[in-house]
């Protein structure tokens, strides 16, 4: 009995734990199914978005949730064109000033499957999907996926289905390295950057406005080299991501030509008529159109006003004294914009007040603003952004910082004082720096405009002619503004009430007229033969001349810093103005209590203009002038400089190349 009772438990207990061990594994891989499915389940709306969200509404919604950070897209904007500006924001020492550009991608948002996949559309290469080659060129230009996301919920609107929306979190698009928005690689190679560190990197704000979303993000790298705080072995920044809604309906191109300096774009175009592929390239510029019921109007010629301005506005932070010369500056492109046919095409304004409109953000990209740094960087630039599909401007900030009046005060000191009484300090009224503030303003504000440096445009002026004060009351000191033509270092003692700086001259009217004036009926290719027109009517005037800046100097009809036609002669006068500096230099830079640092910083400041006028001359031996021609055109591109000049140049070299001639 007892052995039958033994055999009946140890049976017990073998199929106790063969039940056991069989049942184990099914529950395992019960519960690890059911975690694989939690994950990929799109919960209801209100289990992802909760009570807790703090929510900004825009193009997107954008739901803050104890620091993770969700996008809410409307089905609507699913498969729409958005530009991505990538720039750094605040920089560590020694990398530059923050504002610097770093990436501009065109990026689309399309629903697959159960994710959400963000890819970068190219527009480097194209041919018009009416082509049977376009299938080519879509296939050899496959759109990457940036990011991949998880869909977490939709948000349906039974009454709107143009309404419903996914949503999506996108803390790990700018929390992690995703190197499109982040540092670029040339960079990580010179600082020898390892990797990303996690642990201090962050998310400091998501913004949404109605027509972009600015995200801030502090990114820290490992670095083996950094150019800064040496000691913590890394670099930390802070990274701006603009991401822009481009425009249903791109802008009418209007095509490049290197005889009007202008700002463009390029793309490879398989659609064309050739033998070979093509680049072709377009210009970037602000969408000016005319209104349907004023057509006829400018037709006849009447100026009419046009259907979108170019508005920029005054940032708050400006100190009130100097925003009425910035505003100056601006509506001073006003017109050129006469020539194409608008009246108050561009104009400033001051921003709405917190309480006027507590919204208001010069962030948001609607709006166009000049941006008042308190930074000692001597300097102030004019970028933009603008549709890689059409070169439509969409908008622009001008970074203007606050020691750029520095750089002014110096200049003007060094070029003008000899014959410039209100030159003569080191500390200006606040009219004279106005004044030079205003001349900047509108330089920077063409830069916006879509057009570059022309650094050909002084050369126009006859030497004499800018001693002249009748001359220089009409023309300024240069065709251009877009010139490096500061101030005028020619007028000597006794010349009279002549201009000391160019304003928007001839060749900016011309060159805004050839971008913008409007011709309706035209397509773009149609344009060129009106366009080609405009040039040649004026093929052999210098007043009307492009040429590029350079670095390294071949042309010595096209340099920065210089002024009129002949180097020989301007740098001869300038250096006669140098020589009634010097000797003033202890009178107009002393105060009582102060030590001899403006003295130094002055006496340096003749000798590097100094430098530029020795350069001036010296760029002429073995120069060759550029002139830019079509094969419709008479005369050569390239020309030598004659003999004549260049053993002119060498002689003033020999005679003027020792610095003790402008000392005591």
């Amino acid at each position: 009995m007892d052995k039958i009772i033994f055999k009946l438990l140890f049976l017990i207990l073998l199929i106790t734990n063969t039940a056991c061990s069989v049942l184990q594994p099914k529950k395992q891989k019960t519960t690890t199914a059911k975690t694989e499915k939690n994950e990929d389940t799109i919960k209801p709306y209100n289990e992802v978005i909760t009570e807790k969200a703090k929510t900004d509404k825009g193009l997107f919604a954008v739901h803050n949730i104890e620091n993770k950070y969700y996008y809410e897209i409307p089905d609507s904007l699913l498969n729409r064109e958005m530009l991505m500006v990538t720039r750094i924001s605040k920089t560590a020492s020694g990398i530059g000033f923050g504002g610097g550009k770093q990436n501009t991608q065109v990026l689309r948002w399309q629903r697959k499957n159960k994710k959400i996949v963000l890819r970068v559309v190219s527009y480097e290469v194209f041919a018009s999907d009416s082509l049977p080659i376009h299938e080519a060129v879509k296939n050899s230009n496959f759109e990457p996926v940036l990011h991949a996301f998880a869909i977490k919920a939709f948000n349906k609107d039974i009454d709107n289905q143009s309404n419903n929306t996914t949503v999506i979190e996108v803390t790990d698009l700018f929390k992690k390295d995703v190197k499109a928005l982040g540092f670029p690689d040339q960079k990580r190679k010179k600082y020898k950057i390892s990797k990303l560190d996690d642990n201090r990197s962050y998310i400091d704000t998501i913004r949404s406005y109605p027509l972009n979303i600015e995200a801030r993000h502090v990114k820290t790298y490992n670095a083996a080299e950094p150019p800064s705080n040496s000691s913590t072995g890394s670099i930390s920044l802070e990274m701006s991501n603009s991401m822009i809604l481009l425009p249903k309906t791109p802008m009418k191109r209007r095509y490049f030509d290197q005889r009007v300096g202008w700002f463009a774009r390029g793309q490879t175009d398989y659609g064309l008529e050739a033998q070979q592929s093509k680049t072709i390239r377009y210009l970037d510029r602000w969408r000016l159109e005319v209104k349907d019921e004023d057509l006829e109007k400018f037709k006849n010629g009447e100026l009419v006003v046009p259907k979108k301005q170019i508005v920029y506005y005054i940032d708050r932070a400006t100190p009130k004294k100097w925003r009425s010369y910035i505003k100056k500056g601006i509506e001073d492109w006003q017109v050129a914009f006469e020539q194409a046919g608008f009246k108050d095409a561009i104009i400033a304004k001051d921003p709405p007040t917190p309480e006027e409109d507590p919204d208001w953000s010069p962030e948001d990209a609607r709006y166009s603003v000049v941006r008042y740094l308190a930074s000692p960087i001597p300097n102030a630039n004019g970028p933009h952004v603008s549709d890689p599909r059409s070169g439509e401007i969409i908008e622009s900030d001008i970074n203007w910082y606050h020691n750029v009046m520095t750089l002014l005060r110096n200049w003007f000191f060094v070029q003008t004082a000899a014959i410039n009484p209100q030159a003569q300090h080191i500390q200006f009224k606040d009219e004279v720096m106005g004044r030079l503030i205003r001349f900047v303003s509108s330089h920077e504000v063409g830069h916006t405009l879509g057009l570059p440096h022309n650094m050909g445009s002084s050369v126009a002026y006859p030497v004499e002619s800018l001693r002249d004060p009748e001359f220089t009351k009409k023309y300024g000191t240069a065709p251009s503004i877009m010139d490096y033509a500061r101030f005028n270092y020619i007028a000597q003692p006794g010349d009279g009430d002549v201009a000391l700086m160019p304003n928007i001259g001839i060749y900016d009217k011309y060159a805004i007229k050839w971008g913008y004036r409007p011709l309706p009926y035209l397509s773009a290719k149609g344009e060129k033969e009106t366009l080609d027109r405009w040039i040649l009517e004026h093929q052999n005037d210098p007043m009307y001349r492009f040429g590029k800046q350079q670095f390294g100097v071949i042309d010595p009809s096209s340099q920065t810093e210089d002024l009129g036609d002949d180097a020989v002669n301007a740098s001869t006068y300038g250096i006669k103005n140098l020589k009634r500096i010097v000797p003033n230099l202890i009178k107009w830079t002393a105060e009582d209590g102060k030590n001899y640092e403006d003295l130094g910083t002055m006496y340096k400041q003749v000798l590097r203009q100094f430098n530029r006028y020795m350069g001036h001359v010296s760029a002429n031996i073995g120069g060759v002038y550029e002139h830019y021609k079509t094969y419709d055109q008479n005369g050569a591109v390239y020309s030598h400089v004659t003999k004549e000049n260049q053993k002119r140049a060498m002689s003033f070299y020999i005679n003027n190349c020792s610095l003790p001639q402008i000392g005591y």
